[in-house]
């Protein structure tokens, strides 16, 4: 599922490739992904449009028009975006088309289509309808330890809370902990002040580096456990064997060696 990372590379593609064209036509080949809003009337406020800007919010995308909307997307477990020429064929799982005037199209494509597309008047006024917490990356240190303290349960539950922290999915949490040398299970109530800032600094430091690559796994660090991250896998650090769990009702990847829980 494309976590802040995804979405943040999503984001930068979608600036370098697709702002300032004017949109001719909105082509709805699935309107399973739209979100109150039917293709008609999609296509309808978006036509003679340009994209202008956009602004990530966790694994939210809001693209602004020159008009008075949002474009708003969410890409659910296999959704991403696609610029490409009039002429070469649309990816296989394309849901919606922006067709630009100057030959070219945006593709929003979505293999098992749980991601949305719609429009909104107001970014922020979406976010608090949604209860949504702060963006990963806005919080400082101060913000993250006093969030962490008015909360009780597993830390991986507490960093996956997206009213709590927005971004941060099942994949980011297991690097996070891992490279904190954590365990997914530990209760927040235990942890103490310099445990906290180690877990802000492991967040701060996986959430960029990923970005940096492109959240492209083959680029990240040999060092990381994602490359490694399911049955089977073996620890980077120590070269045992991963183990998993159940929490929060996700299934988190982590070493039991280099991540002991306190007894």
């Amino acid at each position: 599922m494309p976590e802040l990372p995804d979405v943040e590379s999503f984001k930068r593609y979608l600036d370098a490739t697709s702002l300032h064209q004017r949109i001719a036509h909105v082509d709805v080949l699935s309107g399973y992904v739209l979100k109150g809003i039917s293709a008609r009337e999609l296509a309808h406020r978006l036509k003679g449009r340009c994209f202008e800007s956009s602004r990530r919010h966790g694994k939210h995308l809001f693209v602004r028009t020159d008009g008075d909307v949002w474009l708003r997307l969410h890409f659910g477990m296999t959704g991403s975006l696609r610029y490409f020429k009039n002429e070469e064929k649309a990816p296989s799982h394309a849901r919606v088309l922006f067709i630009f005037a100057r030959d070219y199209r945006l593709a929003f494509d979505d293999q098992r289509k749980f991601g949305e597309v719609g429009l909104i008047k107001n970014v922020d006024e979406f976010l608090k309808k949604r209860v949504l917490g702060p963006d990963a990356l806005d919080l400082d240190l101060v913000e993250f330890k006093k969030m962490f303290t008015k909360h009780r349960g597993a830390v991986k539950a507490i960093l996956m809370n997206q009213k709590l922290i927005a971004g941060i999915g099942n994949i980011y949490a297991d690097e996070i902990l891992f490279h904190a040398r954590m365990h997914p299970a530990a209760e927040i109530a235990d942890l103490d002040d310099k445990a906290l800032a180690k877990l802000f600094r492991a967040m701060r430091y996986i959430l960029e580096k990923a970005i940096e690559t492109k959240a492209d796994v083959e680029q990240m660090p040999k060092s990381w456990l994602l490359p490694r991250r399911g049955k089977g896998g073996k620890c980077p650090r120590c070269r045992r064997k991963l183990k998993s769990s159940k929490i929060g009702g996700r299934t988190a990847w982590f070493c039991p060696h280099c991540q002991r829980r306190a007894l």
